[in-house]
């Protein structure tokens, strides 16, 4: 199993120094990957839609809170970083050009040395989509094409495609492509989600999964793709954790109480069949950050975790 960590893209205070900090420390330790998520605006009134992956269906951060795009932030840390990985959790695809979007992961993989990570959605904020004047109603046809073109793109060139939602009838040169394989991770908890994560991605994302909910959900992905996941299949998992030291955290979510509780929780996702444990601190401050950086490194160590 491999350890990320998240960066600081969406806090009440962002900026390059503090992403740079966190970034430059999880590359130090030895932690895997880097990761953010993914919204471009959100409504200043009454949410209208449900969020499947959140017991309450909303969301579990403040409208207004600062928060950076995605792409962007990545990078930045590209430039500053050697070896992290650089992964999106997850990239709305449907209000995105596809062409557009797949020179830009292309661009950062070639850029970074070929370290990004697509995670993918459909995005589940009507609001947000009728903002950037995207269709809600067709975003799964938009995100099965968006996949195909971005694959497309990045495999041939003249590239041509011919969807429903998005074509490129007369061919284009696409180049550069990417430096190797950029691994798509579908997001989604729902029966279908696992099933287009079988059918069209290399990877899974979930969110706030117990270990033995991660080993139930990598037996359903198995059997969704006829009874075992392919060898390099990604199984990733975020978990809130609350840090010592970096204040109030949240009632529920995992509390680090030693180093030697956190390995003993490292290892049991191990065990479940996590591939990349994403760790995220429920107080978001850089401060708050570092520390989890190195409460990681200090659980890691004990369980040879991290890269060296």
């Amino acid at each position: 199993m491999h350890l990320a960590t998240r960066l600081p893209y969406h806090t009440g205070v962002v900026s390059g120094e503090v992403m740079t900090e966190v970034a430059v420390a999880a590359d130090e330790a030895g932690i895997h990957s880097g990761w953010v998520a993914d919204h471009i605006v959100f409504p200043a009134g009454e949410l209208t839609s449900r969020n499947t992956t959140t017991a309450s269906g909303g969301y579990p951060r403040p409208f207004d809170e600062a928060t950076l795009e995605s792409w962007t932030c990545l990078a930045y840390v590209a430039g500053a970083t050697k070896r992290l990985g650089l992964g999106v959790g997850v990239c709305v695809v449907p209000y995105r050009n596809p062409l557009i979007l797949a020179k830009v992961i292309a661009s950062l993989d070639v850029l970074s040395g070929g370290r990004v990570m697509c995670g993918v959605g459909m995005g589940w904020i009507e609001q947000e989509f009728d903002a950037l004047q995207v269709p809600f109603a067709t975003r799964r046809a938009r995100l099965e094409e968006g996949i195909a073109m971005m694959r497309r793109c990045w495999e041939t060139s003249p590239v041509t495609f011919h969807g429903q939602e998005f074509r490129i009838d007369e061919p284009v040169h696409f180049v550069p492509r990417p430096t190797g394989n950029v691994p798509i991770i579908m997001g989604g908890h729902s029966a279908p989600a696992l099933r287009r994560a079988v059918a069209m991605a290399d990877g899974w994302i979930g969110h706030e999964l117990t270990p033995e909910r991660s080993a139930e959900v990598r037996r359903e992905l198995g059997a969704a793709a006829g009874g075992t996941l392919p060898e390099n299949f990604l199984f990733v998992n975020s978990r809130l954790f609350n840090v010592p030291g970096a204040g109030a955290g949240e009632p529920g979510r995992l509390d680090i109480t030693s180093v030697a509780q956190l390995a003993d929780v490292f290892a049991a996702y191990d065990e479940a069949g996590v591939d990349i444990l994403l760790c995220e601190s429920t107080v978001r401050t850089g401060d708050a950050l570092i520390r989890l950086v190195h409460e990681v490194q200090a659980a890691g160590s004990r369980r040879g975790l991290l890269r060296v």
